[in-house]
């Protein structure tokens, strides 16, 4: 008959007597800091703001008025009138998401020659200089024009 022995494992027994008192406390705390954790997602918080700049250039040797529609800063529409070739307007502060929109045209339901409109958003983050992010431009003669940008 073969009996198979087995190695006898023998533990020594921790000599330090203050090792029971620092290595128990410790794993207790341990136990407790590892049950009690919830595992969220860090978000770090968006604190930038953004300014949105709309500009509208037109040029036409008619006494036209331009409408402009705008996205405002609480996510309604506001209409403007005005007669020179260049406008705009700065609104702010806005969050990441925030979906800007422009809209100008002249006031009239006729096509006249010689009559061109251009639109551009541009966006200040953390009163950072402005930057371009999109802008709607054409040298052929139109009677409006418009553009959207989403802050990303």
């Amino acid at each position: 008959m073969n009996l198979i022995k087995t190695p006898n494992l023998v533990f020594k027994k921790i000599s330090c007597k203050y090792c029971k008192i620092i290595i128990f406390p410790i794993l207790i705390l341990s136990g407790i800091y590892l049950s009690s954790c919830e595992k969220d997602e860090y978000k770090p918080e968006n604190n930038d703001e953004y300014y949105i700049k709309y500009i509208v250039e037109s040029n036409t040797m008619y006494n036209l008025y331009r409408n402009v529609k705008i996205k405002s800063e609480n996510n309604s529409f506001k209409n403007y009138t005005y007669k020179n070739s260049k406008w705009e307007i700065t609104i702010g502060p806005v969050e990441k998401g925030f979906q800007a929109s422009l809209t100008a045209k002249y006031d009239t339901s006729q096509n006249l020659a010689r009559t061109y409109i251009n639109t551009e958003i541009q966006v200040s983050k953390n009163n950072s200089p402005f930057v371009l992010k999109t802008g709607d431009y054409n040298t052929k003669v139109r009677m409006s024009s418009s553009t959207n940008y989403t802050i990303k």
